[in-house]
């Protein structure tokens, strides 16, 4: 019974109660407050409250409270998250300005005296979009590099393409963030009049335009022959001029 009504207790059938997580799966906008619940079913006596972060790894402690100690908020957590209950058998904590890397499994463990530790779990998605394009050319090409990292998964199309063909890399995190790189090379630059280049990075949830300037047919690129011949012009005229006023 204790483990169809209570999937996600780490320990119930053997200690006969559970730990009640608010919700098993919390979602937030990226760069709003989540908080995360988790209650003890009866009353015991705790001594500590523990939250970690969970990974297949280790579990990271980002938080502990007791009444002994006081509260303790971890590297990198602090500054940004903190216990918004201290109640010793029910407990919570809160991201403020959440990030899509706080996504994961969190876990509450509630330390008994005497039976041991109590746990449970729950799953935060921090969903968002971000996007960055930067370009670097050469005298014979332009590359332009457009990444977006995202939940849900994102997507990268161009508005001109320019006769080439776009290389994309996609890489799936763990705590459910997806990262995508495209890369557009255009040959023949020279050949290109002034026009506008657009990387879109889209989601279901919304819509990022990143624009990127192509100046082909104003760049020059002076060849390197060409620049030493100047040079060598220039320094004999130097000594033209310095023999004339010698003489």
């Amino acid at each position: 019974r204790c483990a169809t009504e209570y999937p996600i207790c780490n320990n119930c059938e053997i200690l006969g109660f559970t730990v009640v997580p608010q919700a098993g799966y919390t979602e937030v906008r990226m760069g709003k407050n989540a908080t995360l619940r988790c209650a003890l079913t009866e009353p015991k006596e705790v001594l500590q409250v523990t939250w970690q972060k969970e990974s297949e790894e280790s579990n990271e402690n980002i938080a502990t409270y007791s009444i002994a100690n006081g509260l303790k908020i971890h590297e990198p957590y602090k500054d940004r998250m903190n216990f918004t209950s201290l109640e010793l058998n029910e407990t919570s904590i809160t991201f403020w300005d959440s990030r899509m890397d706080d996504s994961g499994r969190y876990k509450c463990l509630f330390n008994v005296f005497p039976d041991g530790s109590y746990s449970g779990s729950i799953s935060l998605s921090v969903f968002g979009l971000n996007a960055s394009v930067h370009h670097e050319s050469s005298e014979d090409r332009f590359i332009v590099t457009c990444n977006a990292h995202g939940l849900p998964e994102p997507t990268i199309t161009w508005n001109n393409l320019f006769n080439s063909t776009p290389t994309e890399e996609t890489v799936k995190h763990k705590n459910g963030i997806v990262s995508i790189t495209s890369r557009l090379e255009i040959y023949n630059i020279q050949s290109i009049s002034a026009r506008d280049l657009t990387c879109r990075v889209s989601n279901t949830n919304e819509t990022v335009e990143l624009p990127v300037k192509i100046k082909g047919g104003r760049k020059s690129y002076l060849h390197p022959l060409l620049s030493l011949k100047s040079l060598h012009i220039g320094l004999l005229s130097k000594r033209e001029k310095k023999a004339r006023l010698i003489s």
